[in-house]
């Protein structure tokens, strides 16, 4: 018979401990130690859905670390100190493969380090678990479909460009145009408040309508404070 497992000693932390809406699952003295990580991209978003997944699946609420940030930023601090607090024999479970990093190569190196670390990755969306090779292999299976989804997108993409330039259209970012000659196209079609010289203007600047309309607004409001 296996001795109880013992306490994790735990090191002080900056980042916020959460809570679940979800009752801790009891752990038995040979469960594995698992470890959460949660991520949402801005700070209006909510972490409590993935939360409320990862502990269900079996972390304790305590166990998890979070972040509000952007995937490509990789100094995230909920993730440093995630990384400080795992062991080897410890499973990381996060919601979605997206929430380690942002592209293929990120996700690929980060599961390369967890292994050499002696630590298995559990995704609970593609239901992978790399601490076996089977999940190992739908692992990259997965990220290597992923890839390839990316880059037939992009292949489409700059074919429908080419497609486009071929017909005369230009694709791509508008060019910048100065405000005096924005304000010069709009007065020559004769003002915003005339029918259809919103249109004409933004036909012949290559804006969009909003576009236009914001420009001219941020025009007034200068040339109202410089007065």
């Amino acid at each position: 018979m296996k001795a109880p497992r013992k306490t994790r000693k735990r090191k002080p932390r900056i980042v916020p401990i959460l809570t679940s809406t979800v009752k801790d699952r009891e752990k038995g003295p040979d469960d594995p130690h698992m470890v959460g990580y949660a991520r949402v991209s801005t700070s209006e978003q909510s972490l409590q859905r993935q939360v409320d997944e990862l502990v269900k699946y079996g972390v304790a609420a305590v166990n998890i670390f979070s972040d509000k940030a952007s995937g490509k930023n990789m100094d995230r601090v909920g993730w440093q100190y995630c990384w400080m607090d795992l062991r080897e024999g410890d499973i990381l479970v996060v919601h979605s493969l997206d929430r380690l990093g942002r592209n293929l190569k990120e996700v690929i190196e980060i599961e390369a380090q967890l292994r050499e670390k002696g630590v298995t990755l559990k995704a609970l969306a593609q239901d992978i678990n790399t601490g076996t090779t089977a999940g190992r292999l739908i692992f990259h299976i997965l990220l290597t479909v992923a890839q390839f989804e990316r880059e037939w997108s992009l292949e489409r993409t700059m074919h429908g460009l080419q497609k486009a330039r071929e017909r005369g259209v230009t694709g791509g970012v508008a060019k910048r145009i100065s405000d005096e000659d924005v304000a010069a196209v709009v007065k020559k079609h004769g003002g915003l408040l005339k029918a259809g010289a919103l249109a004409a203007a933004a036909k012949e600047l290559g804006y969009s309508k909003v576009t236009i309309m914001r420009r001219m607004d941020a025009i007034e409001r200068a040339a109202k404070e410089k007065k």
